[in-house]
């Protein structure tokens, strides 16, 4: 048997979707992964491409998606600010500091009525068994009963993804039997253990965090929501930082502090994801060809 390629889909909203263009340059490079793993947007990337093996048409399908008047009409029903500036998730972060929403933030259990968000999922998402996708697939979900990480791998795709893209606050627990489970992110934002678990002799990682920027000024932080705020994103960008040195190459395409919910850019997220890959093909090759060699020297060894 050859060296098995896995591939971690990172997550991080709509900068996931630099995935998909990560994805195409692997493709245009004759490389086609063995086993996917994804967490969150990467989850939702990822099994469209392990039911298909075709990213054209896994692009067409979610842009189309993303793109479409009714995907808009959604997004602005479920935004509770004037704003039409910012992305619908980051209205409803904000209104939840004040008054009404406040209380609304802390005693409902999600912001957004989960048949608002998964209904628009399931047209594209394949409603499969695990076992019945082109390629071995696995997504990254934290289990808020248990309190662990959980890879799932196995039942209901669709039902998976949901659980591995549920952003806590915004959206409510996807519960699979006695779990209950949110976005992976907050685990795992590349899933190097999941790629791993499938398998996989190298794995290769896409990373689209956003980069946590030092504060200009002291009037960011203006109350105890914005200090929590702030602390999440420090704590899982350091979490990540050290989860992601497991992967034996990573692909950071550069999609700068984009907010994860700012739709308007798409294919320059995509294009983001495509350049960076592209460029590093030749790099990606040669520690492949390295590891291959490697693998046979130790092989030969344990014979001899």
């Amino acid at each position: 048997m050859g060296l098995k390629l896995g591939i971690a889909l990172g997550g991080g909203g709509v900068r996931g979707l630099a995935n998909i263009g990560a994805i195409r340059a692997l493709s245009d490079a004759g490389i086609i992964p063995d086993v996917i793993a994804g967490t969150s947007m990467g989850a939702i990337v990822g099994a469209m491409f392990a039911d298909t093996l075709d990213i054209a048409g896994t692009q067409e399908i979610i842009c189309g998606t993303l793109s479409s008047e009714e995907f808009r009409k959604k997004a602005r029903r479920l935004s509770t600010s004037s704003d039409s500036e910012k992305g619908f998730f980051d209205q409803i972060y904000g209104t939840a500091k004040k008054g009404y929403f406040f209380y609304r933030f802390l005693f409902m259990k999600s912001m957004i009525p989960p048949e608002a968000f998964f209904t628009g999922m399931d047209g594209f998402i394949p409603d499969k068994d695990f076992s019945e996708l082109r390629r071995p697939f696995a997504c990254m979900a934290l289990d808020i009963v248990s309190g662990y990480p959980e890879i799932l791998r196995s039942g209901s795709v669709r039902q998976a993804v949901q659980a591995s893209s549920s952003v806590p606050g915004m959206l409510p627990p996807v519960q699979i039997g006695a779990s209950r489970y949110v976005d992976g992110g907050w685990a795992e934002r590349v899933p190097v253990s999941a790629a791993r678990f499938l398998g996989a002799d190298f794995v290769l990682g896409i990373d689209v965090s956003r980069e946590i920027a030092p504060l200009e000024s002291e009037e960011q932080i203006k109350n105890s929501m914005d200090v929590l705020f702030r602390a999440d994103d420090i704590a899982r960008a350091l979490m990540n930082t050290l989860r992601v040195r497991e992967a034996d190459f990573v692909v950071y395409p550069e999609v700068g502090d984009a907010k994860w919910s700012d739709f308007d850019n798409i294919d320059e997220y995509i294009s983001a994801g495509y350049r960076a890959m592209a460029g590093a093909v030749p790099a990606l090759k040669k520690a492949l060809r390295v590891r291959r060699i490697k693998g046979l020297l130790w092989k030969r060894r344990s014979i001899s």
